[in-house]
């Protein structure tokens, strides 16, 4: 399904310069907090946290033309119980119908208030796996090239995620790992 209020957001992103919305939809009595993403690749990301004692994550693939596919094979029965539309409610998730509504509920205008803070990112994206309890950027650790060491997938991706595209292309030119503190020590990646 073509998510046009996500078209609509990005083309609001770009005039602000912003690679990334947090958000919050309510969709019937669950309500979920969201993130848009563009650092993404080779997809953009919408990703659908629900709010609650018992958060569940959700990520979803956004294809070129803002299409997302109706089909929910790896989560349709966790999505399903969340929003209570099991066979004992007489209702049924639709994927279609779901994302007919969630795109309904999406922002088609982005804030710079709407950019999320590191530890919103790491709270919201539970695939971000390396030093979960650290999501503010702290320094670089430089690796030598003759050491055969350097930053692992999971660095690379958290760096990806939390600092965005160009500090990925920092930390592959300069064979870098990102290092993360628990404490904000408003640091920058760039020198």
């Amino acid at each position: 399904m073509k998510m046009t209020s996500l078209q609509e957001l990005h083309k609001s992103m770009i005039a602000i310069r912003s690679d990334m919305q947090q958000f919050q939809v309510t969709l019937g009595a669950i309500s979920f907090d969201c993130l848009f993403s563009t650092r993404d690749k080779p997809n953009f990301t919408l990703s659908l946290t629900s709010r609650g004692l018992n958060p569940k994550f959700f990520l979803l693939q956004v294809k070129p033309g803002y299409w997302i596919a109706p089909f929910f094979d790896d989560f349709y029965g966790e999505l399903a119980k969340l929003l209570n539309t099991g066979r004992c409610s007489g209702n049924k998730l639709i994927p279609k119908e779901f994302l007919e509504k969630l795109n309904l509920g999406i922002p088609v205008k982005a804030t710079v208030e709407r950019n999320p803070q590191p530890n919103e990112i790491i709270r919201l994206r539970p695939d971000i796996t390396e030093d979960r309890d650290r999501p503010y950027f702290d320094t670089w650790i430089y690796w030598s090239e003759g050491s055969g060491k350097g930053p692992s997938e999971e660095n690379r991706y958290k760096t990806q995620m939390v600092l965005g595209s160009d500090a990925l292309d920092y930390s592959k030119l300069r064979n870098a790992s990102s290092r993360w503190s628990a404490v904000d020590l408003n640091r920058k990646w760039q020198d």
